[in-house]
């Protein structure tokens, strides 16, 4: 895994990213509430302390005299001192004279707070009693001591559970949010190896499923094109190597004397070199198909007339099947702006399939319909010997060939379907087919209408 391997995963960056984040929220949200919270805690020690400072003065008020304190009532004056822990000055009735005084000359006050009370006796203002306080030091205040010590060890205790659930939380999160993509990334893993038989289940987030969809897709696809690859390797190698072995079995036999070099002989070993030319034809043709749309010489032409000039340069192949053929005239015009070669091309192939299938005494029909304003549709049907339901998707590939005894026979190797396939959808049409084993196969051709005939 590398050095820095477990900073790469997806679980730890998100352990990570989470923790971190949690933290630094309930940290704000903390000092928001410190800040808050030190507010309120201010309010109460001044409440206390006024609170304190009345219940000195009123304790004071049975043991004061107008005028100057006398000895006695010093000596009182500093035991009450000690008793509530507060610096006080008390003053005359005129609040200017000082009778008696316990504020440290020098002291720094950080926050000071004063109160300032009167003492009053029968109506009689005997003086003001000043207390004086900072509330940034109330250690020398018991009470309030205690609660702000209490405090601390109160926000150290909360600090460490707020990171402790903070740690907890975003590990089960990080652990949740990429499950799927671990499982996701495991059976990926194993598709790349050759397994293709996996099906990653979605069961993520919503961008994690469509990730996991495209991968199935994906590896479903290459499997049929690795199935499809395969089938027509063989078939290609097949279609290859029987006139070769036949043509070089046929020399043999002539060179050795075996077959006399007649011209039965001669033109059999013609037919197979015949066969190799067509078949290299075919897939030369396939190879331009691919790539008409670049090619493609685009007309304006009624669609109809196309139809009908194949239609009749194949009634005499039917003839000569005993195959009753039918064209069903459509008489709304169908203009279409196509390369007129190569469509034909495409309409006299799967014609000329739906010949090569359908057996003496069959029907054959060919037409158009208009369903919308935008397409224009080309139909073959017939009641030939139709396609099964498992060739059926398939028969559009290149090289594949649902009847392949019969494709042998006939010399083709399975590209007509794919050559028109790839013609049509370089005019921005689609091909598609309908069949049923043993009652016939209905072909539409798809393309779009023009405005109108030039």
């Amino acid at each position: 895994m590398g050095k820095y391997g477990i900073l790469r995963r997806t679980q730890f960056m998100l352990f990570f990213t989470l923790m971190m984040t949690s933290i630094l929220l309930m940290l704000t949200a903390g000092l928001f509430l410190s800040l808050t919270w030190n507010e309120s805690l201010t309010a109460y020690k001044k409440q206390v302390i006024r609170d304190q400072t009345h219940k000195m003065a009123f304790t004071l008020r049975s043991n004061l005299e107008p005028g100057i304190l006398s000895k006695e009532q010093t000596e009182w004056m500093r035991k009450a001192v000690n008793i509530y822990a507060m610096h006080v000055r008390y003053y005359g009735p005129d609040h200017q004279s000082v009778l008696f005084d316990s504020v440290p000359k020098s002291h720094k006050w950080a926050v000071p707070y004063t109160v300032s009370v009167p003492i009053s006796v029968n109506g009689v203002l005997l003086g003001y009693l000043d207390t004086f306080v900072d509330l940034n030091n109330v250690q020398h205040i018991p009470y309030l001591a205690f609660l702000a010590n209490n405090l601390v060890h109160q926000n150290k205790g909360n600090i460490f559970f707020v990171i402790l659930i903070s740690i907890l939380v975003s590990y089960g999160a990080a652990r949740w949010l990429s499950r799927s993509l671990r499982t996701s990334g495991k059976m990926a893993e194993l598709i790349t190896s050759g397994d293709r038989d996996i099906v990653i289940p979605t069961a993520g987030m919503k961008e994690l499923d469509q990730l996991t969809h495209a991968i199935n897709t994906l590896s479903a696809d290459f499997t049929k094109q690795e199935t499809w690859r395969k089938q027509s390797m063989q078939d290609l190698t097949h279609e290859l190597r029987t006139p070769l072995t036949s043509m070089l079995s046929r020399m043999e036999a002539l060179i050795d004397g075996i077959y006399p070099v007649n011209e039965e002989n001669l033109n059999r070993i013609y037919a197979e070199i015949d066969r190799l030319c067509r078949l290299v034809d075919e897939v030369e043709k396939l190879s331009e198909a691919e790539g008409a749309r670049f090619q493609l010489v685009m007309q304006q032409v009624d669609l109809r007339e196309l139809v009908k000039d194949v239609y009749e340069n194949m009634i005499f192949l039917v003839k000569d099947k005993g195959i009753t053929f039918h064209l069903h005239h459509l008489h709304v015009p169908c203009p279409v702006r196509v390369d007129a070669d190569r469509l034909i091309q495409v309409i006299t192939n799967v014609i000329s399939n739906a010949i090569k299938y359908t057996p003496t005494g069959g029907t054959i029909g060919v037409g158009l319909s208009v369903k919308d304003a935008h397409t224009v549709t080309m139909y073959c049907t017939d009641s030939g010997i139709g396609i099964s339901e498992q060739d059926l998707p398939l028969i559009f590939n290149r090289f594949y060939r649902a009847d392949k005894a019969r494709s042998r026979g006939t010399g083709g190797i399975g590209v007509g379907l794919s050559i028109a396939k790839a013609l049509i959808e370089a005019h921005g049409g689609t091909i598609d087919a309908e069949s049923e084993l043993g009652e016939g196969s209905t072909f539409w051709l798809h393309l779009p209408l023009a405005k109108s005939i030039h």
